[in-house]
């Protein structure tokens, strides 16, 4: 077995192939997490008064410094999801505004942003991007992202790394095309994938960006942060509920969302320690290794090609094609999905972009290309 493997509380009867959806919490930073629950409960009025604020300063301002920018111009969220929607309801306040996004964006994102057009009486327009017959050039996409702009566009959302079909986006090639053909226009990065993956995190250049933490880096769920580019747009940045010191406008107006626990952004920084102590080549090395061995090994089982091209696949994400003559359902891939995770013991995803279906591989520190031999098992008949 990995060696890694016994430093993660995941059964080890499971081959755990799924780290991009929910990540997994090594035992140290979980303690970590534990200590500060019990440092709550001992005296919960003491420490939501008076110990909580001080804590969550020193958190915030050691994740502010790892991701390279300042306390000032970054806050904690519970996941990007929730942190995107809060930098677009921010950002897009007049009526009538137009907000462009990618037909591979996260589901969640696109209905809030879907919402807030809704009651701005605002536009949504979708940058449709092809996954039809496999992904297209990063130049392609940027072209999609192109046609979408107008001089009227307001807000425009990208993922740094797509979730469902985990595709590398060229970030800075279309913010360049932002600047140049909507420069008026604010910029926000769904970065729910890039925090522990990518070197650096935060791209050249954007307005808002958004990042989990609680997936590549390993902290507990839920926690993400929120980071401003410059202190204009910090001060237009406000919570969805605002709350206690909301006068005090970003990132404190963040901080005082009524109770709630508060330990997993806590332990966040316990959890970039332990990753970093992974070694940032090793663990890249590693896991880029692990999902294409693993990738190569279920496309020649299944007679598939690779449908992503090289430049713009996610380093440690990868989607495989099923041999299916009839693309399912989204029901349908849950169900599968679960039979997998039943039957196989084996928990992956399988999901249906463009016109097939593909079971979207994830590779992490306790992974071994072994641990995939169990997907060459899927009953593809029933």
């Amino acid at each position: 077995m990995n060696a890694y493997r016994e430093q993660f509380s995941l059964d080890p009867r499971v081959a755990y192939l799924n780290h991009g959806s929910f990540g997994a919490v090594p035992k140290i930073v979980a303690q970590a997490q534990r200590e500060f629950q019990m440092l709550e409960e001992s005296n919960p009025n003491l420490f939501f008064r008076t110990t909580l604020p001080k804590l969550h300063d020193e958190a915030r301002a050691f994740v502010a410094e790892w991701l390279g920018t300042t306390p000032e111009l970054f806050a904690f969220v519970p996941n990007a999801s929730q942190g995107v929607i809060t930098a677009a309801s921010a950002l897009v306040t007049k009526p009538r505004s137009q907000i462009v996004a990618t037909s591979l964006g996260y589901g969640g994102v696109l209905n809030g942003l879907a919402e807030i057009a809704r009651r701005t009486q605002s536009t949504l327009r979708i940058a449709e991007v092809d996954f039809a017959t496999g992904a297209q050039t990063a130049e392609d996409i940027a072209d999609s992202v192109f046609a979408a702009l107008t001089n009227e566009t307001t807000l425009v959302v990208l993922d740094q790394i797509t979730s469902e079909t985990a595709l590398l986006l060229p970030i800075d090639q279309i913010v360049r095309t932002i600047r140049r053909v909507s420069p008026h226009a604010r910029v926000v990065i769904d970065a729910a994938h890039a925090p522990g993956m990518l070197t650096p995190a935060l791209p050249a250049d954007f307005d808002v960006w958004v990042g989990n933490f609680h997936k590549w880096i390993c902290a507990p769920r839920a926690s993400a942060g929120l980071v401003c580019r410059t202190s204009e747009i910090a001060s237009q940045m406000m919570p969805l509920a605002p709350s206690w010191d909301f006068e005090a406008g970003f990132p404190k107006s963040f901080f005082s969302q009524g109770t709630d626990d508060y330990s997993s952004y806590l332990a966040t920084p316990h959890a970039i320690r332990f990753h970093e102590s992974l070694r940032a080549n090793q663990l890249d090395d590693h896991n880029r290794r692990v999902v294409n061995e693993a990738a190569e090994m279920l496309q020649t089982h299944w007679g598939t090609e690779q449908v992503v091209p090289t430049e713009i696949s996610c380093p440690w994400m990868r989607l495989v094609q099923l041999p299916l003559k009839k693309q399912l359902t989204k029901p349908e891939c849950d169900a599968l999905t679960l039979k997998i995770s039943q039957d196989l013991k084996t928990e992956t995803v399988i999901v249906p972009p463009g016109d097939a279906t593909y079971v979207r591989l994830s590779a992490f520190i306790y992974n071994e290309p072994t641990d995939y031999e169990k997907l060459k098992l899927i009953d593809l008949n029933s």
